[in-house]
């Protein structure tokens, strides 16, 4: 990356870097913004997460919603890093199932499932800062494959100059973002401006725009920052009580539109186009909140419809019991829903013959111990 392509309006300043080319380093925030150009933008996405704010506060158990939405954000967002599975093989990894268990894709997916749920409980006693982004990214990068990262030092900043693009030689990078020597500098600077004391008169929802971008165009580890830059989306939302549960995930949106998301923060960079992004961002929000709001407006019918069938037949407690368990994780051992329920393996097995018979569970051929599969559940996550 050199010069070519960057205009006087670029956000930042291009400074040497190894090889004889030049490195990125982003302005700090904020920027001056112009919100005429994307007032409509922003009072839909305000209006849909204040819509979707609500679904949250009138569910009883977020559990049942929160768990499964993580595990669509993880798949969605790790997709975008070249790293494949679906819903259903996530569960069934989870689960412990033969095939599933060996592929490293699913485990360094799940591994995004614990470090945003560890990021989520860390806010509890952190503020969003350096140490959680780094336990974040340690968690997501611990035992995954060398080719996937492993050679990275799991929670640690980049030593070398790293970039994207270009075919991994740096002479045809698209972006070279902040060298290694100015990446603390420039973090600290982001995690000043995450908890300034005056953000309670910004909106939220800009700050977040404004927040991935920057995280992005200082890109501070070698491997792993799209995953941990939309983590941050999630943890702000929360730590600045814009949703009371973490449940708006914007990643399968994202996926989507994968070019044309990577594209605007690289016009933000390259000629301050900051008020395409944050459009675009606010676009992403009020569409992710919406999909957000389908697919937990489906989980509850999917859920209402089996209590209503259920409610009424014989022995029906545990099975409604077994039904809770299966919205949280619809891929389940027998024993791991024995277990659960504090139950013999064979009072298990009775309740689950039932819900089999009835079609809303299945057994999945070839698993041993036995796993049980929900294809209603599963169905009800997909778009």
């Amino acid at each position: 990356m050199d010069r070519h392509g960057f205009a006087a309006a670029a956000t930042g300043t291009l400074i040497p870097t190894i090889g004889g080319r030049k490195a990125f380093v982003p302005a700090q925030l904020p920027p001056a913004l112009d919100v005429r150009h994307f007032l409509p933008q922003l009072s839909r996405a305000t209006q849909a997460v204040g819509e979707l704010k609500g679904i949250g506060r009138s569910v009883p158990n977020p559990l049942l919603l929160i768990r499964p939405l993580q595990r669509r954000e993880a798949v969605s967002s790790s997709s975008m890093e070249g790293t494949y599975t679906t819903l259903s093989d996530l569960f069934l990894f989870e689960a412990g199932a033969g095939e599933a268990a060996t592929r490293g894709d699913n485990r360094e997916v799940l591994n995004y499932v614990r470090a945003l749920e560890g990021a989520i409980t860390g806010l509890l006693t952190l503020p969003i800062s350096s140490r959680l982004i780094r336990d974040a990214h340690r968690v997501l990068l611990t035992g995954v494959a060398r080719h996937r990262g492993a050679t990275v030092e799991p929670g640690e900043l980049k030593r070398d100059q790293n970039w994207i693009g270009g075919s991994g030689r740096i002479d045809t990078a698209r972006f070279i973002p902040a060298p290694p020597a100015e990446t603390p500098r420039a973090l600290d600077a982001l995690m000043t401006y995450i908890n300034r004391e005056d953000r309670e008169n910004a909106s939220p929802l800009i700050d977040a725009a404004l927040a991935h971008y920057q995280f992005e165009a200082i890109h501070p580890f070698a491997d792993g920052n799209g995953r941990v830059g939309r983590m941050l989306i999630t943890l702000m939302l929360i730590e600045n009580g814009t949703l009371p549960q973490p449940l708006l995930y914007m990643s399968p949106f994202l996926e989507r539109q994968k070019d044309r998301y990577i594209d605007l923060m690289y016009a933000v960079s390259r000629e301050g186009a900051w008020e395409e992004w944050v459009a675009f961002f606010l676009e992403a929000v009020a569409a992710s909140a919406s999909e957000t709001i389908s697919v937990v407006e489906r989980l509850q019918d999917l859920h209402q419809a089996y209590r209503d069938r259920f409610q009424t037949a014989q022995r029906s407690a545990l099975r409604l019991r077994i039904i809770d368990l299966a919205f949280e994780r619809p891929v389940r051992s027998i024993s791991d829903i024995a277990n659960a329920l504090g139950i013999s393996y064979g009072g298990a097995l009775n309740n689950i013959k039932e819900l089999v018979a009835q079609r809303v569970a299945e057994e999945v051929p070839g698993t041993y111990p036995k796993l049980i599969r929900f294809p209603g559940v599963l169905e009800a996550l997909q778009i």
